[in-house]
């Protein structure tokens, strides 16, 4: 008997949209042995839904805690609805008709609760936990989508599949499928939550036995042996930042080691501020290096919709520093890149000056990075970039939300913009706008800011020569 498996991770928000989909799902591509709800499905604060569900359809607690809207029974399964069966903590192991076994965990996992897992005497071929294993997260860099504890649960019952979320918004990754030593083999699949960009449903059959050999394992990523990183590999990896508070953040001004000296101007949600450790220099052409940086004030990763006030002003600095330069030094253009994602620790757009004249090979520098980016470093995000001459473009406006790495030219040509969205469950190489411009001036010794930083009477030198080129067009 073929078994047919529907796994979903939904937005609580849209958790009756996203059931009547199951419906849909289940009468056109099912019928599903069952579906399962993955993350936070009906946390704190939440209504139950109305949807009449065609199918079972599992959930557990996620880590924003459950309902209140659902009764409390002394048993591990709760029936909510006609359909709809919540687990209660810790797990539960549920068994459907075509023999295949799920264990489900709810709530935050515990020692006692893997203590309990181990009593488990039948095969397991689904689990479903919120945290990824430490392993896996290591093995594709993404430290805090992970616990250890999960790690326990996966080697002590060796499932065929195991899906997860990892964070509240959900990580989309698909791994193939490893070995362990007595032939018995995982596959690891983790969604993103419904409206995060990351894919968010997974529907399947069972792998059969037989069908086994014609597989493609990779290596076991917990029993793999840690290689130390060669060069090429460190920078082909990212690593996903730790969550830094504002009054540790080197970019909030509410940092008491915050370095003043290097900022310019201050607005009401921005500042602008010169670049330690700057990628150019000050010449004979520009008497401070021109590399700078416009900076939210509010300590926020990202920037959408949500924050247009902030969004606003920034774009008034660029076009205010644009214009001094326009005035000034007629022959230089302005490069500004950001990286627009929901994991930066303090959003940020740089910016610095080049010769019109070497504007030109700037498409060139992007599409060799782009292309070592995507052939030789296979683990990373794929990067495809759009081009366009027209910042009120309507495929340009769709990025809004979006995660991106974003290159904006001002220039006597007008302006012009290449843009690529970025996925969650990919990491890609924080250096590569930084990467692009080192091969387009010629600087690779330049790559690394760590190796590039000043003086601080410089430093302050460099904000002073600022403020004066700055001067009549500041608006702040």
């Amino acid at each position: 008997m073929t078994t047919k498996i529907l796994v979903l991770n939904p937005n609580p928000n849209e958790l009756d949209k996203v059931l009547e989909k199951a419906n849909v799902q289940n009468s056109k591509n099912g019928p599903f042995e069952a579906t399962i709800l993955v993350g936070d499905v009906i946390p704190k604060d939440k209504d139950l839904p109305t949807t009449q569900l065609k199918q079972s359809t599992y959930f557990g607690q996620g880590y924003n805690g459950i309902s209140d809207k659902i009764v409390e029974s002394e048993f591990g399964l709760v029936d909510i609805q006609n359909e709809l069966i919540y687990v209660k903590p810790p797990f539960s192991v549920i068994k459907l008709i075509s023999g295949t076994t799920m264990l489900i965990l709810s709530g935050p996992l515990t020692r006692e609760s893997i203590n309990e897992i181990s009593k488990i005497k039948v095969n397991i071929d689904l689990l479903f936990t919120y945290k990824w294993p430490k392993a896996i997260a290591e093995l594709e860099t993404i430290s805090q989508v992970s616990d250890e504890l999960v790690d326990l649960v996966v080697q002590q019952i060796k499932p065929k599949y195991h899906f997860a979320v990892g964070t509240e918004n959900g990580v989309f990754l698909e791994l193939e499928p490893f070995k362990w030593s007595n032939n018995e083999f995982t596959r690891f699949i983790s969604l993103g939550q419904e409206g995060s960009g990351g894919k968010w449903f997974y529907a399947f059959n069972l792998i059969k036995d037989e069908d086994i050999e014609e597989l493609k394992f990779i290596e076991n990523p917990f029993t793999m042996k840690k290689r130390k990183l060669t060069d090429d590999s460190k920078q082909a990896i990212t690593k996903k930042p730790k969550v830094v508070s504002p009054s540790e953040c080197f970019f909030c001004v509410g940092n008491p080691k915050t370095e003043t000296h290097l900022i310019v101007s201050v607005g009401k949600h921005s500042y602008l501020t010169v670049a330690k450790g700057p990628l150019t220099r000050s010449n004979q052409d520009l008497s401070f290096s021109g590399h700078g940086i416009i900076i939210p004030i509010q300590h926020i990763s990202n920037i959408t919709e949500e924050h247009e006030d902030i969004r606003q002003e920034i774009n008034k600095f660029q076009s205010t520093i644009y214009q001094s330069f326009v005035k000034q030094k007629p022959f230089l253009s302005l490069i500004f890149f950001e990286i627009n994602r929901f994991n930066n620790i303090h959003h940020n757009i740089q910016f610095l000056p080049i010769h019109e004249s070497q504007l030109k090979k700037f498409q060139n520098s992007l599409n060799l990075k782009a292309k070592i980016n995507n052939e030789k470093f296979k683990r990373n995000q794929s990067l495809e970039f759009k081009e366009f001459d027209n910042e009120d473009d309507p495929e340009l406006l769709k990025f809004k939300n979006l995660d991106y790495i974003k290159f904006t030219i001002y220039s006597k040509n007008g302006v012009k913009i290449y843009i690529t969205k970025l996925f969650k469950d990919k990491s890609f190489d924080l250096q590569f706008p930084r990467r692009v411009l080192c091969h387009l001036l010629n600087l690779p010794d330049r790559l690394k800011w760590e190796n590039c930083q000043q003086p601080k009477y410089k430093e302050m030198s460099d904000c002073e020569e600022f403020k004066k080129f700055y001067k009549d067009y500041e608006f702040t």
